[in-house]
């Protein structure tokens, strides 16, 4: 590989690192709004959102008897792993709200979600989200 070439393929890995980056956090942007709309509209008056743990994650919604964490259909695996962590570390219940754009073209996720919920008592609610997934 001669000299001329490294650059330009470094500047392209940093400019593939800066738009997935970017991509990144619009989603966690959206995320966030979506959290705070869910703690607001089921009744979760005095949870804490995006509670911080000693280890620096975030429980997405901590209330007195849930560690919930919220996420999208597609991150249905990451979801439990997470509820169950968090769950552990708060001495709460775990929790995982599915965010969904359609539950009929969804249901594959939402059915392995369930499945494995059920399994591990992980609390499962199922939510239309009203903000896009990017």
């Amino acid at each position: 590989m001669s000299a001329n070439k490294t650059p330009k393929a470094t500047w392209g890995k940093v400019k593939l690192f800066a738009a997935m980056f970017a991509a990144t956090l619009s989603l966690c942007a959206g995320e966030a709004e979506e959290v705070n709309r869910i703690a607001q509209s089921t009744g979760w008056i005095g949870s804490e959102v995006e509670f911080r743990l000693w280890d620096q994650t975030r429980v997405d919604i901590l209330t007195d008897e849930y560690a919930v964490e919220v996420d999208w259909s597609s991150k249905w695996a990451e979801a439990i792993g997470q509820s169950l962590y968090y769950a552990e570390v708060t001495n709460r219940k775990a929790g995982i709200i599915l965010l969904v754009k359609d539950k009929t073209k969804e249901y594959r996720n939402i059915y392995r979600c369930q499945t494995i919920c059920a399994k591990y008592d992980i609390r499962l609610w199922i939510e239309v989200a009203s903000v896009s997934e990017n």
